[in-house]
């Protein structure tokens, strides 16, 4: 509100500056006017019962009797703007006169009087008011005139329920009738919805205003960082240590953690507290009882985000906690739960392998990768070779492939075993032994094979369909045929379907 008026009035004068220089006409700012063209006393009549005279300099305005054009005031007014606000079906004017701003009623009498430098009415939701300047300073009028502010404020900015107040660099509030609510002496104030728990800093140092609201400017409650937690708890630092404090001050954690932060949003009223560089996890409940939720004694906590369910780690080794354990006692440097299979899958060392809940083997712990599949088949990569598992560690493709390219549409995988090309399906088994340099599928269980570079389309088993000795081909996705172009440019077509 005042800020931008501020810029505007700087940015009005340093074009004034700029005018002065170019030797403009005395008026820079005024109505732009063909000295030449108006007789003195001239006389211009305008919409809403407003009229404009010629001085010899300056427009003039007054008003005017609708309908007769008789003069019903003098021509006293340096400028005169008609204003309607739809909201209320009312008709103001916002004038100037000898330099000052007031405001007229749609009947023409006072309503603001001229002493103000600026002033401007505003139409807010919740609060119609009067913003004012006068010798530089801030002020608020209410929607009659009367005033809610004096203008002594460096700056006022407005919620839509109360006023901040800016004044010698230090910040207050005032309510909507201008009773103040918190002093102007804080350097800072952070705006809360609940008026109580209005965070206000002074000389670096942080309070709730809740907790100093008797003796507000010499709080006596203060604090070197202050965060709200939940509901109406607070994390406060003083010195090195942080506590948890009530919305009257009162002390629900003492001052002894070295660390402590609001967790992570699916446990809310979780807090996360550290002492000699272990973590532990705090439940707060509304009424301000407190229950330990995991105790100080790991180094990290956090939410596995693909199943919500909690973390832990010490030292090198990660597991799950819930029902006030660990589930695996600590075991294995990682542990990943799949709710949709109800197992984990547990790391130790480079090694992976996979447990039920209750810790009994379901894939020992020796493969390099595992990946779930669809019907809790498994993939794994034992070395640097590939396989496939059945829920119970039963070896369905025995792990002896280089590349596995899985293709679910058709239940198969592409295999590479020594740089060439095969596919295998659980189901059938070797569908095409591995002997291809490229090889692509087509419809009705046909493949587009490459051996020694030439092309050749092969049925199941590797049966020849079309011989390899054509240099390449033509096929477009769900094509009904194929063509096959031999090195001496002679085209052979297949059908496929």
């Amino acid at each position: 509100m005042n800020r931008f008026s501020k810029i505007i009035a700087g940015a009005l004068i340093l074009l004034g500056m700029q005018a002065q220089a170019q030797q403009p006409p005395k008026y820079a700012f005024a109505e732009k006017v063909d000295t030449t063209t108006y007789a003195l006393g001239q006389t211009i009549y305008m919409l809403n019962e407003v009229y404009k005279e010629w001085t010899g300099e300056q427009f003039k305005y007054g008003f005017y009797t609708k309908g007769t054009e008789e003069k019903a005031t003098e021509a006293i007014y340096d400028t005169l703007q008609y204003r309607y606000l739809h909201r209320k079906q009312m008709a103001f004017y916002h004038a100037k006169k000898e330099g000052k701003w007031g405001l007229l009623k749609g009947d023409k009498s006072i309503w603001i009087p001229f002493v103000y430098d600026k002033l401007h009415y505003n139409a807010h939701v919740k609060q119609y008011y009067i913003s004012i300047e006068k010798a530089g300073k801030y002020g608020i009028l209410d929607e009659d005139g009367k005033q809610i502010l004096a203008a002594i404020y460096d700056d006022i900015l407005y919620d839509g329920v109360n006023y901040k107040v800016i004044q010698n660099g230090k910040v207050g509030i005032a309510g909507p009738k201008g009773e103040e609510l918190i002093p102007v002496c804080f350097d800072v104030i952070l705006y809360d919805q609940k008026f109580e728990a209005q965070q206000v800093q002074k000389d670096g140092k942080w309070s709730l205003f809740n907790w100093i609201k008797d003796n507000p400017c010499q709080p006596i409650q203060k604090y070197d960082q202050l965060e709200r937690h939940i509901n109406d708890f607070y994390v406060a630092r003083e010195g090195t240590k942080y506590g948890l404090l009530d919305l009257d001050g009162k002390e629900i954690l003492p001052f002894e953690y070295d660390f402590m932060s609001p967790f992570f949003v699916k446990f809310l009223g979780a807090l996360l507290v550290g002492k000699e560089g272990k973590v532990g996890l705090l439940q707060i409940a509304e009424d301000g009882s407190v229950t330990t939720k995991i105790p100080i004694a790991y180094h990290d906590i956090w939410v596995d985000q693909r199943n919500n369910k909690l973390k832990v780690k010490l030292n090198d080794k990660i597991d799950y906690y819930y029902d006030d354990q660990t589930l695996y006692d600590l075991k294995y440097n990682d542990v990943v739960y799949y709710d949709r299979i109800n197992r984990c899958m547990v790391k130790k060392g480079k090694k992976w392998g996979m447990l039920t809940t209750g810790g009994e083997t379901v894939i020992p712990i020796a493969y390099s990768k595992i990946h779930i599949m669809e019907h809790k088949q498994f993939m794994v990569q034992k070395g640097t070779k590939w396989g496939v598992l059945d829920e119970r560690g039963n070896t369905l493709l025995a792990p002896i492939y280089d590349e596995f390219d899985y293709r679910p549409e058709k239940k198969v995988f592409f295999v590479m075993k020594k740089g060439l090309w095969g596919i295998v399906s659980i189901r059938d088994g070797v569908v095409l032994p591995p002997k291809y340099e490229n090889m692509f599928a087509l419809p009705n269980r046909k493949f587009l094979v490459q051996q020694k570079g030439l092309w050749g389309v092969v049925a199941g088993g590797g049966r020849v369909i079309v011989p390899l000795e054509y240099s390449s081909y033509d096929y477009k996705y769900q094509a009904s045929e194929v063509s096959l172009i031999a090195p001496d440019g002679r085209v052979q077509k297949y059908r496929i379907q």
